[in-house]
C-alpha cells in the first residue's frame, strides 16, 4: 500500500501544472494520451461531482447530418462491447447488420421501402436485445449510489456527469472510462424516437422557438444558427455509421477532460486515474472548420410570429469566450440591466415604461453577440401591449447612455463587487466549480483565469468599459421583432409502430459481475451534524437560526413572516411591488436600489401561500446599514402607481394569452385534477380585482404581514451573539407578534371513481398526460417504504416508468412518477405521474402507464441496487452550509430530531422486495385515480380511454377563475 501511495505522489508531481494557489486544492495534469485532468479538492463536501467533458458539440455536426452530437450523447449510455452485453460474439453480427440497414435506408428514396427497412431494423434490434441489457450502465451507476446521472450537448461541448460517494471513486473511474472504450450504440432506433419527442416538445415552447429564431439570425452562416437537436429532415434520415464516424473523429483523449470536484484527494487517486483513463487510445484531433463572422451594418429588422406576446431582441456584435474585451463587455451589459436593478433598462421597468428588460452577452467558443431583450408595456386600460417599435425606441436611449460613457464610478464598482460576490456564491457548489473548469477546458483557457477571475474583474477600469461600450453598442445591430402567433414546423412524423424491446430479466454481463465485486474505500457513516445550528428567541414568538459560514465573508439572510397569500390573497402582488419600492420621504425606488448596491447588498421580496419572504445577501461589513434600509422600506414603503400599473398589466397580459399557452394549460389541467376548485388557477384574484388594485391596500398587506411572528435564517462569519445583536436591533420585528398558522397544505381533491379529464387542444404538438392517485396520511415511519417504491417505480433511468415508456417503446422524451408528501404530518400523500408524448402515441402511453399501476411487474433482482442506492444516498446527501438551518427545520417538521438517515438506515438494511410489493398493493393497486389529458382530439381515441373510467371533456374556462373576467 505504501509503495502505491508513493507511486501516485510521484506521478502527480511529475504531471502537475504550476498554478496560483486558490486555497481550495485545485490540481491539473495531463495523461500521456493527452487527456486533461482537473481535480478540485474540498473535504468539507459529503460527495464528489464527476464529469467527463468533450470539446465537441453540434458545431461539428456534418452539414447533411445535423443532430449527431446530440444523438451520440443519448446512446453513450447504452454500454460497450463489455458493458451491457450478455454475448458479444452473438450480438456483434446483429449490430453490424443494423449499421448496414441504416445506410441502406438513408440511400432509399421510396417511402414504402424506407418503412420496410425500418421494420427490419426493429426486428434486428429486438434480436440484439435478447443478448444485451442496454440499461446496465445506469443500473451499475445506481448500485454505487450515483445521483443526478445525466449528460448534455451544447454547441461547443458535450458533458457526462453525476455525483457519487467519495468511497466509490475506484468504481466511478473504472466505469466512466470504460464507457469510452469500444462503445456500442444499442437501441439506436428507440433513441431516435426519443429525440424526435424532444423536438416535438420544443415546438410547444415559444421560448425555445424564440431562442432558435434569435440564434438563427444572430449567427447566420455559422452552425450556432441551427438547433443543437438538429434539423427535422435530418432527424428522420439518420445513419448509425455517421454517428460512429463522429465518435471516432471527435472523442479523442486530447479533446477530453476528466473533472472531479469535492471530497477527493488528488495525490491518492492520480495513479488510479492514469490506470483507468490512460487506457483510451491517443488519436489526433481533426482541424476545425473556420467560419466568417457576421458583418452587421446599420439596423436590420426581422419579424416572426412565434410568441404569446410581443417582444424585441436587439443584437449587437460581441466577442468569443476568452477575448480580452469579454469581462469589460459583461460589466457594460450589466450597466444596462443587473440583478440589483440599477441599470438604465432596469430604470425603464421601475418607472413603468417597459414590462421587462434584460441585457446579456451571448458568448460561445468561436463567436459572440451582445443581446438586449425587451417586453413592451401592457396598457391595462387599453388591454393591449404597446408596440415593439416603442419599446425599441425607449431602450435605444438607455443603450446610448451607456455607449456614450454616461455612467458613474460607484455604479461600475458596485457591479464589479456584485459579480465577485455572485462568483463566490456559485463556487460554494461542486457542480458550479466543475462547470467553471469545463468552460476553461472547452475554450482552451489558462486555469489561472478561473482562479484569478475576481482579480481580473476588479482590474477592469472605467475607461475599459467606455471603450467597449462605444465600440460594440453602436448603431449596427439586428432588431428581431417577436409578435403573437404560431409558426410551428410542419415536419411531423407518425408513430412508427415499433415492437417493444424486451431485454432478458435478471441477467447481467460478466463486466457487471466483476464491477460489483470491486473493492471500495472505507465507508464512514457520517450523519449530518446539526450541532452548529444555533437558535435563539426574538421577541415573544419570533426566532433566529444561525449557521457559521466557513468559506467566505458573504452573509445570507432570510426573514420569513408567518403569513402568506392564504390569509392575504394580494400579498404576492404586494411583495412584487416591494421589489421596486422606495422609502417614503427619503428614497425614490431607483435611489434605494443604488444605495443597497453601494453597500454591495441585494434584497428581494416574494410570497407564497404560507409565508412572506425577504431575502438579502451581501458583505458583513455593511450588514447593519443594509438591515436599516430594509427595515425602513418595510415600515415606510414608497410604492409607485406606475409600477402597480406595470404589474397589473403584466398579470392581465399574461391571462389574455392563456388559451394559446400550451404548457400553462397543461399545468392548469394538472392542478385541476389534483386540487379541484382549490387549484391556484381557480382560487386566484379575479381580473376585476387585479384591475382595481390600489397602493393603499397593498401597503396595508405588507404592514399586516410584518406583524406576524417571524423566523430569521442567517448564515455568516460574525459570531452568533454579534449577528443576533445586529439583526434583533435593525430588522423590522414587532413585539407581541400575531401567531402564525403556517405552513398548511392545499387540500387535495377527493377521487371517488376513476375519471379521465380530457382538454382538447388542436395546437399541442405533444399530448400532456398527468396522473393523480390519493394515498394514505403522511407518517415518517413510512419514509423508507415510500422512497423504496419510488426508486423501483420511477427512480431515474432504472425505474419502471422510464424503462417501459421511453427505453422499450420510445413513447416519450419525458415520463415519470412521484409520491408527494405534505408539509404537515397526518395530511394525505398522493401519487402523481406525467408523460409528454406525440398525440398519436397518447393512448398507447396511457395503456402502458396504467398497466404499471394496475399490474406492477415484480423484478425482485432490483432490490439490492435499490437498497445500495438508498443507503449511499442517505449518507452522502448533505445540505450546503447556507441551508443547514432550513433543512433542520424541515426535518423537525417531518417528525425527526436531526438527520433522518440515523433512523432510516436500519430500515433500509432490513428492506425486502416483498415490502415494496406490499406497499404497492396496500396503497396503489386498485385505488381510485384521475387522469388528465390535453391533446389533439383528432389523434386521441376518447372511446378507448373509457376503459380507465368516466371520460369528462373540459374547456379552458373550467380550469380558471372566470368570475368578473375581462377576456
Amino acid at each position: 500500500m505504501k509503495s502505491l501511495q508513493c507511486k501516485s505522489f510521484f506521478l502527480l508531481a511529475a504531471l502537475l501544472i504550476s498554478l496560483p494557489s486558490f486555497g481550495q486544492g485545485l490540481k491539473a495534469f495531463k495523461l500521456k494520451n493527452g487527456l486533461s485532468v482537473y481535480i478540485w479538492e474540498d473535504n468539507t463536501k459529503s460527495d464528489v461531482y464527476g464529469a467527463v467533458g468533450v470539446r465537441t458539440g453540434s458545431v461539428n455536426d456534418p452539414e447533411q447530418y445535423t443532430g449527431l452530437a446530440h444523438y451520440l450523447e443519448h446512446v453513450m449510455f447504452k454500454g460497450t462491447d463489455k458493458i451491457s452485453t450478455l454475448d458479444w460474439a452473438a450480438e456483434e453480427p446483429i449490430y453490424k447488420q443494423i449499421i448496414a440497414k441504416y445506410d441502406e435506408m438513408a440511400e432509399e428514396t421510396d417511402p414504402a421501402q424506407k418503412e420496410a427497412i425500418s421494420k427490419e431494423i426493429n426486428e434486428l434490434t429486438i434480436e440484439a436485445g435478447k443478448v444485451s441489457v442496454s440499461s446496465e450502465f445506469s443500473n451499475l451507476m445506481e448500485s454505487m449510489g450515483a445521483k443526478g446521472l445525466n449528460a448534455g450537448t451544447s454547441y461547443d461541448y458535450t458533458i457526462y456527469y453525476n455525483s457519487f460517494p467519495a468511497y466509490q471513486i475506484n468504481k466511478w473511474l473504472e466505469i466512466s472510462s470504460q464507457r469510452f472504450i469500444n462503445p456500442v450504440f444499442r437501441t439506436f432506433q428507440s433513441e431516435l424516437e426519443t429525440v424526435y419527442e424532444e423536438y416535438n416538445r420544443s415546438q410547444d415552447n415559444p421560448g425555445r422557438m424564440q431562442q432558435e429564431f434569435l440564434l438563427n439570425k444572430a449567427f447566420e452562416g455559422h452552425p450556432y444558427s441551427r438547433s443543437v437537436i438538429g434539423l427535422p429532415e435530418h432527424l428522420k434520415n439518420p445513419r448509425l455509421s455517421k454517428l460512429i464516424e463522429y465518435y471516432n473523429t471527435w472523442y479523442t483523449p486530447e479533446n477530453m477532460v476528466l473533472i472531479l470536484v469535492g471530497n477527493v484527494n488528488a495525490r491518492q487517486i492520480s495513479g488510479r486515474i492514469n490506470a483507468a483513463f490512460g487506457r483510451l487510445a491517443p488519436k489526433s484531433i481533426p482541424e476545425r472548420k473556420q467560419y466568417p463572422d457576421l458583418d452587421i451594418k446599420g439596423r436590420t429588422q426581422y419579424n416572426a410570429k412565434i410568441g404569446y406576446y410581443p417582444s424585441v431582441y436587439l443584437v449587437y456584435k460581441g466577442v468569443p469566450s476568452g477575448h480580452p474585451d469579454e469581462k469589460a463587455l459583461k460589466i457594460a451589459m450589466e450597466l444596462l440591466a443587473n440583478n440589483s436593478n440599477t441599470g438604465t433598462l432596469n430604470k425603464l421597468v421601475i418607472d413603468g415604461e417597459l414590462t421587462g428588460g434584460a441585457a446579456f452577452p451571448l458568448t460561445f467558443r468561436e463567436q459572440g453577440r451582445n443581446v438586449v431583450n425587451l417586453i413592451p408595456l401592457y396598457d391595462e386600460n387599453q388591454r393591449r401591449f404597446e408596440s415593439n417599435k416603442s419599446a425599441e425606441k425607449k431602450a435605444l436611449k438607455a443603450i446610448q447612455q451607456i455607449a456614450n460613457g454616461e455612467f458613474e464610478d460607484w455604479a461600475v464598482e458596485a457591479i464589479k463587487n456584485n459579480i465577485c460576490r455572485d462568483y463566490d456564491l456559485q463556487m460554494e457548489f461542486n457542480e458550479n466549480r466543475a462547470n467553471e473548469l469545463m468552460d476553461a477546458f472547452i475554450n482552451e483557457a489558462d486555469l489561472g483565469k478561473v482562479l484569478n477571475y475576481k482579480d481580473e474583474i476588479m482590474a477592469i477600469t472605467h475607461d475599459d468599459i467606455k471603450r467597449v461600450a462605444k465600440q460594440y453598442l453602436s448603431d449596427n445591430y439586428l432588431a428581431l421583432y417577436i409578435d403573437k402567433g404560431n409558426s410551428k414546423d410542419e415536419n411531423k412524423i407518425k408513430k412508427p409502430g415499433y415492437k417493444p424491446i424486451e431485454p432478458p430479466v435478471g441477467k447481467q454481463s460478466l463486466y457487471a459481475t466483476q464491477f460489483k465485486n470491486m473493492p471500495i474505500g472505507h465507508v464512514d457513516e457520517k450523519f449530518i451534524d446539526f450541532s452548529d445550528v444555533q437558535t435563539k428567541q426574538l421577541n415573544d414568538r419570533s426566532k433566529m437560526h444561525y449557521t457559521l459560514n466557513p468559506e467566505n465573508n458573504i452573509f445570507s439572510l432570510t426573514l420569513r413572516y408567518g403569513v402568506g397569500e392564504r390569509e392575504f390573497p394580494k400579498l404576492g402582488i404586494a411583495a412584487d411591488l416591494m421589489n421596486n419600492a422606495g422609502i417614503m420621504g427619503t428614497y425614490e425606488p431607483q435611489q434605494l436600489k443604488e444605495e443597497l448596491s453601494k453597500l454591495n447588498a441585494t434584497c428581494s421580496v416574494n410570497a407564497d401561500e404560507d409565508y412572506l419572504y425577504i431575502t438579502m445577501r451581501g458583505y458583513e461589513e455593511t450588514l447593519p446599514q443594509a438591515c436599516q434600509l430594509l427595515a425602513r422600506q418595510i415600515l415606510m414603503p414608497k410604492l409607485d402607481d406606475k409600477q402597480l400599473s406595470r404589474i397589473k398589466g403584466s398579470i392581465l397580459g399574461s391571462r389574455q394569452q392563456r388559451k394559446e399557452n400550451v404548457s400553462l394549460l397543461a399545468n392548469a389541467l394538472t392542478q385541476y385534477i389534483r386540487y379541484g376548485e382549490k387549484s391556484s388557477y381557480i382560487d386566484e384574484l379575479t381580473d376585476k380585482e387585479v384591475y382595481e388594485l390600489q397602493i393603499s391596500e397593498l401597503t396595508g398587506d405588507i404592514n399586516r404581514a410584518a406583524n406576524y411572528e417571524a423566523e430569521i435564517f442567517y448564515c455568516g462569519t460574525l459570531p452568533f451573539d454579534n449577528a443576533y445583536d445586529i439583526l434583533s436591533k435593525n430588522l423590522p420585528l414587532v413585539a407581541n407578534e400575531r401567531p402564525s398558522q403556517s405552513p398548511q397544505d392545499r387540500p387535495l381533491a377527493p377521487v371517488t371513481e376513476n375519471t379521465v379529464y380530457f382538454l382538447p387542444n388542436a395546437n399541442a404538438e405533444q399530448a400532456q398526460i398527468s396522473f393523480y392517485l390519493p394515498m394514505q396520511a403522511y407518517d415518517k415511519k413510512d419514509d423508507v417504504l415510500r422512497d423504496a417504491f419510488f426508486q423501483y417505480f420511477s427512480g431515474g433511468f432504472n425505474g419502471l416508468v422510464i424503462n417501459e415508456i421511453r427505453e422499450k417503446r420510445s413513447m416519450a422524451y419525458s415520463a415519470g412518477a412521484a409520491i408527494m408528501t405534505p408539509e404537515i404530518t397526518g395530511n394525505p400523500t398522493c401519487m402523481i405521474g406525467s408523460i409528454g408524448t406525440q398525440n398519436d402515441k397518447a393512448n398507447d402511453a396511457v395503456d402502458v402507464f396504467m398497466e404499471l399501476i394496475n399490474n406492477m411487474p415484480e423484478n425482485a433482482e432490483r432490490i439490492d441496487n435499490i437498497k445500495s442506492y438508498m443507503r449511499q444516498e442517505a449518507l452522502s446527501s448533505h445540505p450546503e452550509f447556507r441551508y443547514k438551518a432550513q433543512y433542520l427545520k424541515r426535518f423537525q417538521q417531518m417528525g425527526y430530531k436531526g438527520d433522518p438517515a440515523e433512523e432510516n438506515l436500519p430500515k433500509i438494511d432490513a428492506l425486502t422486495f416483498n415490502d415494496i410489493v406490499k406497499f404497492y398493493k396496500e396503497h396503489i393497486k386498485g385505488k381510485p385515480y384521475a387522469i388528465g389529458i390535453m391533446g389533439n382530439p383528432k389523434s386521441i381515441d376518447l372511446k378507448r380511454l373509457e376503459k380507465y373510467g368516466k371520460v369528462v371533456r373540459l374547456t379552458e374556462r373550467k380550469l380558471f377563475n372566470t368570475k368578473d373576467t375581462l377576456f
